[in-house]
């Protein structure tokens, strides 16, 4: 047992951790007791004893049940009985849930999944729900993601459909050569293959996967292929090589469908040129920069730039404007989840702290509000676990930290209150790896901590790790696989003469954390160039991302002299630092970063306003 507060002198609240544990072993062991079974459940001709009270507090459904039964007329002393056949619920399905609910342990597999997803739908179970998915999504392939696309969209699972259609865009080549799509009818091929969204080098691949479609039942769909090459194809992007290749085909149909097309290119010759698929990006969001109205002062920014990163060379790159957010915001957080922008929190222009928060669509270029937090935070940490997002301590006043926490589920726009850290952190360095949120370092006024706390997104607890070597705050983290990578941060000189000479503040190096032997250690850097230790009066970190194998250190970066924006970091062969983009954004700095993909059509759209030279380089 741990004590958890005092209140005072006499009063004292104790939790003992293992007693939700043990309870539902006991629960377990009696459930089957004839005289502690106060309701059946009809399934055919088969009758399961339970407990009303149990089944309540696992579902919604069988809780409005038995609700509707003790307000009805029905004798309080009479056993309640509920006939599951109207839901298709098979015996097998229900032992199993009823397993899960006493055990909180479930075994899936293809034969059961379906069953277990749908009776986990209908019974109201969201814990359960969210646990199928999760199975669902490590059985998906080209030969049946179209189908798990439907399955998930008739079930409402929001954050697991989105996830079955990314991989169904980013695989759609290979997808398009299975049955599945092969028998689809003309209305799904259109739905699907007009999408912008499918990655394809280029347009004569929506083309070969058409005449793919026509040939699989040549008979019946010369109509509906004609059709489609009308409604789904950009034909002015077809190449010379595809046409030739179609002119050449002996086939009279196949003949119509050259003809059919080359007279579309002829009258899309003047049409806006589209691309599909996406363009991975790194954005910059927020931050401060010279004033527009008083010389010599610094105001906040609503700015989003992007600018494309290069790992084979580097290049001067060009950031390209983005539509601005409502609100201008520095110290705030910025996350990416799902193909969308998060924003919350930070500090506007009037030194407000804020809890609004708003998302950036892509596909639209355009800012929308969202639900505020219910803490208004500055310099917290802002992380994301599939569709939810956590911000974590900071400061709402400026001089108190915060110990709170709360949790934005994207799909429902509900922030929830969850169980607060174990010390006040403003400047906190947050970084999710698998279900764990690892909390690093930050601080209070006048002291920096090198402490780490680590929060389990499944048991909703909070524990302690080795700290990292060196103390420090706003500091910069990116998980690879299990393993942290810290960089950057600040601590204080702990030397009388730096409080005189007024630079008390240092920046600290690069730390590795083994998760798995939960130790820290310094990284040695091994390249000539050494950006870490040679610094610039302007040498700022504002972001560290995962990009491949690589990761993308990005902010006001000194290479020996020179300022760069980004700089690549390989942690797998020899620590090396390489820097890919030298401009920094215009008049934008300690801004929030994360990477993006950007709609080609998008920012084609955008560099024939901004430079229409790099069109070709910036999309392709």
């Amino acid at each position: 047992m741990a004590e958890t507060d005092c209140n005072d002198k006499t009063n004292k609240k104790f939790q003992y951790y293992e007693h939700a544990s043990k309870l539902l072993k006991s629960l377990n062991e009696i459930r089957n007791r004839p005289n502690l079974c106060d309701a059946v459940v009809v399934i055919g001709s088969v009758k399961v004893p339970v407990q009303k009270n149990i089944l309540s507090a696992a579902s919604l459904y069988f809780r409005a049940l038995f609700d509707y039964d003790q307000r009805s007329a029905q004798p309080e002393d009479a056993t309640s009985s509920v006939c599951l056949d109207n839901l298709g619920i098979g015996e097998n399905t229900f032992r199993l849930i009823l397993d899960y609910i006493f055990t909180s342990e479930i075994t899936l597999d293809p034969s059961n999944i379906q069953d277990m997803l749908q009776a986990a739908d209908q019974l109201l179970m969201s814990d359960l729900k969210d646990i199928c998915c999760e199975y669902l999504n490590t059985c998906i392939n080209p030969q049946n993601c179209i189908g798990i696309m439907d399955f998930t969209s008739q079930l409402s699972c929001t954050w697991w459909h989105a996830k079955v259609c990314q991989y169904l865009d980013a695989n759609f080549s290979e997808v398009s050569k299975h049955e599945e799509f092969l028998q689809l009818n003309a209305q799904r091929v259109e739905a699907l293959l007009s999408r912008t969204t499918i990655e394809v080098e280029q347009e004569d691949t929506i083309l070969e996967i058409l005449m793919r479609w026509y040939c699989f039942d040549s008979e019946h769909r010369k109509e509906d292929t004609m059709k489609l090459i009308k409604s789904v194809l950009f034909a002015h992007q077809i190449s010379k090589e595809a046409m030739n290749s179609l002119e050449q085909q002996k086939g009279e149909v196949e003949q119509e469908f050259y003809r059919e097309l080359a007279s579309l290119q002829k009258e899309e010759q003047a049409k806006a040129f589209t691309r599909r698929g996406f363009v991975k990006i790194i954005v910059a969001c927020g931050g401060e920069g010279p004033s527009k109205t008083e010389v010599g002062c610094e105001e906040t920014k609503d700015y989003l730039r992007c600018v494309r990163p290069y790992s084979s060379s580097s290049t001067s790159g060009d950031w390209v404007d983005l539509a601005p957010m409502s609100t201008p915001r520095i110290e705030h957080g910025l996350v990416e989840v799902g193909g969308y922008l998060y924003v919350a929190g930070g500090r506007d222009n009037n030194c407000r702290i804020l809890n609004t928060c708003e998302k950036y669509d892509p596909f639209k270029n355009c800012w929308t509000p969202l639900a505020p937090m219910n803490h208004a935070r500055v310099g917290f940490g802002f992380v994301a676990i599939r569709n939810m997002i956590y911000a974590i301590g900071g400061s709402n006043d400026m001089t108190d930290p915060l110990t709170s926490v709360e949790v934005y589920d994207v799909c429902t726009n509900v922030w929830t209150r969850l169980s607060d850290m174990t010390m006040k952190r403003a400047g906190p360095c947050c970084v999710a790896a698998g279900p764990k949120i690892y909390v690093i370092g930050g601080g209070i006024i006048g002291k920096f901590y090198e402490s780490v706390e680590v929060f389990d997104t499944r048991s909703l607890t909070w524990s302690a790790v080795s700290p990292m070597r060196e103390r420090r705050c706003d500091a910069r983290a990116v998980a690879v696989d299990s393993d942290l990578y810290v960089f950057g941060g600040y601590r204080r000189i702990e030397c009388p003469s730096a409080a005189h000479s007024g630079n008390s503040l240092k920046l600290c190096g690069v730390e590795y954390y083994s998760a798995k032997r939960d130790f820290w250690m310094p990284v040695q850097n091994r390249s000539r160039v050494q950006p870490m230790s040679v610094l610039g009066e302007r040498f700022q970190i504002n972001g560290v991302l995962n990009y491949g194998d690589d990761i993308l250190v990005v902010g006001e970066l000194d290479m020996n002299g020179d300022t760069q924006a980004v700089q690549l970091f390989n942690p797998y062969h020899s620590n090396s630092w390489e820097g890919i983009i030298v401009n920094l954004p215009h008049h934008q700095s300690r801004y929030q970063c994360c990477l993006l993909d950007l709609p080609r059509s998008l920012l084609h759209t955008l560099l024939m306003k901004h430079d229409p030279s790099q069109v070709i380089s910036y999309t392709s």
